[in-house]
């Protein structure tokens, strides 16, 4: 066990640095030894024969764990709105943070009303924070309000991406068991435990992504890009989008 560290997160995301180290790209494309794998890269995202790779859809508001090439965890997400959205990103985890506490930014203490949120049921960060490697302050979650994650549209955080399964992908990543997933929270305090091996992470935006047995289905273009890319009048999004701040 790690010694117990005070962080405070910045904006529901910002935490402290990560060892110095670029963000990590997927491996080159191999030959796919799945067909979740072969589908995924056939749409230009790389899986590895070897180790361990998450993958976040941003329009089918989902997560994907893959580990030597095959699928082992598939979470719902919950995803940056259209004002704040979430960036594709090649990044990786390189720790786990249990209990943290959360610290909004200025604008959101002006415009919102936010305060800082101690470690606890109450914070929404949830128990559970994936440390990701890049200056952009974005970081997958836990969360203290589940209810989003039974909408089709999934697209109302500040840009970080909150997880369904946070405790099923802490104990994958970790190497560990859910139970003693559990025994980290109960632990109390914040504290974070770094990984073995960094897991790579890739967060894209792809309106066409195969489901659990490879096919390719349609996801809306929730942050409009390919409209914008075809020059049509932008329209508004569905009211499902405009959850609360």
């Amino acid at each position: 066990m790690v010694a117990v560290l005070t962080l405070s997160l910045i904006a529901g995301c910002a935490t402290s640095p990560p060892p110095a180290s670029s963000s990590v790209a997927p491996s080159p494309a191999v030959p796919a030894v799945s067909e979740l794998a072969a589908a995924l890269q056939g749409i230009g995202i790389a899986v590895p024969p070897r180790g361990k790779l998450v993958v976040v859809n941003i329009p089918s508001f989902e997560l994907v764990a893959l580990e030597d090439g095959k699928p082992v965890l598939r979470s719902r997400v919950v995803v940056g709105r259209p004002s704040t959205p979430t960036p594709e990103l090649a990044t990786a985890i390189w720790a786990v943070t249990f209990n943290p506490s959360w610290t909004p930014t200025p604008a959101m203490v002006r415009w919102e009303g936010a305060r800082h949120m101690p470690p606890g049921p109450q914070n929404p960060l949830g128990r559970i924070l994936f440390e990701l490697d890049n200056d952009q302050l974005i970081f997958l979650h836990d969360t203290n309000d589940r209810r989003y994650f039974e909408r089709p549209v999934r697209a109302f955080s500040h840009g970080c991406v909150r997880v369904e399964k946070a405790r099923a992908l802490a104990a994958w990543a970790l190497g560990v068991t859910e139970a003693e997933i559990d025994r980290l929270i109960a632990h109390g305090g914040t504290h974070r435990e770094p990984l073995a091996a960094i897991v790579p992470v890739a967060l894209v935006y792809r309106t066409r992504f195969p489901d659990d047995d490879g096919r390719l289905a349609d996801y809306p273009d929730v942050y409009r890009q390919q409209t914008a890319a075809a020059g049509a009048p932008d329209e508004s999004l569905p009211g499902a989008c405009l959850g609360p701040l």
